[in-house]
């Protein structure tokens, strides 16, 4: 029998994207897949317009998100409706290349003993121009990998530290055994970080990861992105994407087992996040200096390393006194 694959995506007021959605998915020349629409609460006219197509091709299914509203809460019930081997996840506003699929599920079904999921890089591009502004293709160099065809399988003690500190996992690519990862679920207390957070988990169960290092899916960049990618970076919205990164790094240090130059790693990054994403780029502009001295003085704390934060604090709290005799 041919291998199925579940194809998850989440899709929320996505009105201007479902024919480009349906396109790249029914332009797979791997045929055998079905393709889990999540609709998590659409109110426009989404749903009016998947409905066509889920009247002409039976592959194409529909649901109502029944976890907490945000794409996590859909891919988690997009992992309980899967009924294929493999699992694949998509965006709602990007596309794949026509043979995604076909590649993917052939280095799974020949060398199921040496790879459990597959991925790919990513071309980034702005939706507005098409210009691409990141060539995001993983440097192997880094890696320690064995050479399977024209497919890199990372080291399987090393793939949680390599996705730590970089990305050896594209979200957008993959595809992986549903047994194998159909445990392991998004969190839905996150808004942003949350492709980060859920790489990190499969990558910490010592999957079996392999990689082509060429371009299988496009994302395009918007003002509508959940972190900014296509330009909008005011201080508001700023503010609720670093908060979440923030939330990000703190699981990782009471979730995982972690070395101890991993966890100096990881308490870096925070401290980092806290001083100049958070504080800096998004509190400061919008003078809210007693909340940023607080924030700077928890980065110092953290990492003590991190002398601007403590040079940021007193500056800070000159400004918030000048502040107050405006």
């Amino acid at each position: 029998m041919t291998a199925l694959v579940s194809i998850i995506v989440p899709i929320f007021n996505r009105e201007h994207y479902v024919e480009q959605l349906i396109s790249t998915v029914k332009r797979q020349t791997y045929p055998y897949w079905e393709l889990l629409l999540i609709d998590d609460g659409s109110t426009d006219k989404t749903v009016a317009l998947l409905q066509k197509h889920l009247e002409l091709d039976s592959r194409i299914k529909c649901f109502s998100n029944s976890h907490i509203k945000g794409a996590s809460g859909a891919r988690n019930t997009g992992l309980e409706l899967a009924n294929g081997k493999y699992v694949a996840y998509q965006d709602s506003d990007d596309e794949w290349i026509e043979d995604h699929l076909k590649i993917m599920v052939y280095y799974l079904e020949k060398y199921p003993e040496k790879i459990n999921l597959m991925s790919a890089n990513p071309l980034r591009k702005y939706r507005e121009s098409g210009e691409v502004f990141n060539y995001d293709q993983i440097e192997l160099e880094k890696y320690s990998f064995e050479k399977v065809e024209d497919a890199f399988v990372f080291s399987q003690e090393k793939a949680f530290d390599y996705q730590l500190r970089g990305r050896i996992i594209t979200t957008q690519c993959i595809v992986a055994q549903r047994e194998i990862i159909k445990n392991i679920r998004w969190d839905e207390s996150l808004k942003a970080a949350t492709d980060n957070l859920y790489n990190l988990r499969l990558s910490a169960q010592q999957l079996k990861i392999g990689h082509i290092q060429n371009y299988h899916a496009i994302y395009w960049a918007h003002d509508d992105n959940i972190t900014n990618c296509g330009g909008n970076h005011d201080a508001p919205r700023m503010e609720r994407v670093q908060s979440n990164f923030i939330k990000y790094w703190r699981i990782i240090l009471k979730d995982f087992s972690l070395t101890v130059e991993q966890k100096r790693y990881v308490k870096k990054n925070l401290s980092e996040t806290l001083a100049w994403h958070y504080a800096y780029a998004a509190l400061e502009p919008q003078e809210k200096y007693v909340e940023s001295i607080s924030v700077y003085w928890s980065a110092f704390l953290i990492w003590p390393s991190n002398i601007g934060a403590f040079n940021s604090a007193l500056k800070c709290t000159y400004k918030a006194c000048l502040s107050k005799f405006k």
